[in-house]
């Protein structure tokens, strides 16, 4: 099984350091966040399972980065860390879109339990490679590296135009930020203004889609890139 990744944000160097220790001993990725800021950044440039957020950091607080997550990144789950006695955010936490909580002071035995209970209702979140993916006006082959649309018609796509396209189709909705793209489909960390290679791709692809398939990938300028799947 594919290791799981978990996005520590915490503000308090000591707790985020023994969250992170922790996570890493029990076999799981993990990537830090000091800051609101920080953590959001990473939930949209790296491939995270799981979000454990404090409710109280600087520069963005974990209910505002809650709201953000379930519109950029819908269906990354999270768990909201708490201080004790503090009944009124963690009953908004959940209503905000947490799947769980844990209260400060806590056990690392009752987190840990609690992310592999979140983690066991939900599949990793990597783009699958080997199975044909549907969209309104036809079908994205994996074996040939093609798009089969209704009509019959198949159109060959080169490596990158076809992961390309594969990735945005698996974010359905979402704002995927160049630099997003960059690292998960290049495996690059070059930032949008460093090079077009995005801004090529995505055109060679959408002169080879049905012209009612290419106006479905919609540029949204200074942000990125979404797939309009309705």
């Amino acid at each position: 099984m594919a290791e799981r990744t978990i996005l520590v944000a915490e503000d308090d160097a000591s707790i985020r350091g023994g969250l992170a220790d922790a996570l890493r001993a029990h076999g799981y990725g993990v990537l830090t966040a000091a800051d609101g800021e920080e953590a959001l950044k990473q939930a949209l440039t790296q491939e995270v399972d799981l979000a454990l957020l404090d409710l109280n950091m600087p520069k963005l607080s974990g209910f505002k980065l809650l709201k953000i997550l379930g519109k950029e990144c819908p269906g990354l789950p999270s768990i909201i860390l708490t201080a004790h006695g503090e009944e009124k955010e963690r009953v908004r936490g959940l209503e905000s879109g947490a799947d769980d909580y844990v209260v400060k002071p806590f056990s690392m035995a009752e987190l840990l339990a609690r992310v592999a209970a979140v983690l066991r209702r939900y599949p990793a979140r990597r783009v699958s490679s080997d199975q044909a993916k549907r969209f309104p006006g036809g079908v994205l082959n994996p074996e040939t590296h093609s798009v089969l649309m209704d009509d019959g018609t198949a159109v060959a796509l080169r490596e990158k135009e076809f992961d390309l396209f594969r990735y945005l189709l698996a974010h359905p909705g979402r704002i995927v930020p160049q630099e997003e793209l960059l690292l998960r489909v290049w495996g690059s960390r070059a930032s949008a203004s460093e090079t077009r290679t995005v801004a090529v791709t995505l055109t060679r692809l959408r002169d080879k889609l049905d012209p009612a398939v290419a106006q479905r990938i919609e540029n949204v300028r200074g942000r990125g890139y979404k797939w309009n799947a309705l």
